[in-house]
Order: C-alpha cells, then sequence, then structure tokens
C-alpha cells in the first residue's frame, strides 16, 4: 500500500497542521496524556520512540532547522539501545 493512502499518513499531516500554529501547546498535550487509557498510553509512547528513530537516522534529510532535535534524537537512540525495554501492546 502508498504510504500517502494510510490512515498513519493522514494522521501525520494532520498533526503537521496543528503543530503549524503558534498556539499549539506541547505542555498542554502532554498533559491530557494521564486520561488516556493506559494501553493508548503504551501506545503513544511507541509513536513516539518510533518517531525519534526515525529523526535520529542519518539518512534522512535534515537542515540547521532541525539539527538540534536530529542531534537529541540521535542521543535517546543511543540510551535507548542501551537501557531500553520493549514496550509492549497490552
Amino acid at each position: 500500500m502508498d504510504i500517502k493512502e494510510s490512515k498513519e499518513y493522514r494522521l501525520a499531516k494532520d498533526w503537521e497542521m496543528a503543530v503549524n500554529s503558534f498556539s499549539f501547546n506541547p505542555e498542554r498535550f502532554a498533559a491530557a496524556i494521564p486520561d488516556m487509557h493506559p494501553t493508548l498510553q503504551q501506545s503513544l509512547y511507541r509513536l513516539i520512540k518510533a518517531c525519534i528513530k526515525v529523526m535520529a537516522d542519518e539518512t534522512r534529510r535534515y537542515d540547521d532547522r532541525n539539527r538540534a532535535s536530529h542531534e537529541e534524537a540521535k542521543h535517546i537512540m543511543e540510551y535507548l539501545n542501551e537501557h531500553g525495554k520493549n514496550v509492549p501492546l497490552i
């Protein structure tokens, strides 16, 4: 299947539009996480971890605007590769 036809791609594009606003507040989004079902919190963590892995990838395109997030993601992945745990779908 073409990724652009997937529900994950559509969600990523919706998220892109949501955060492309100065009124989007990451802390307020994060504050909503405890109201999620615990299994869905696990799913969100797996999503975030997968995003960090992509951002850390040396083969992806990045420039000076997102160099800091790329470098930090690399450090996070180094830690996770050494100390991380499998996060199961419960």
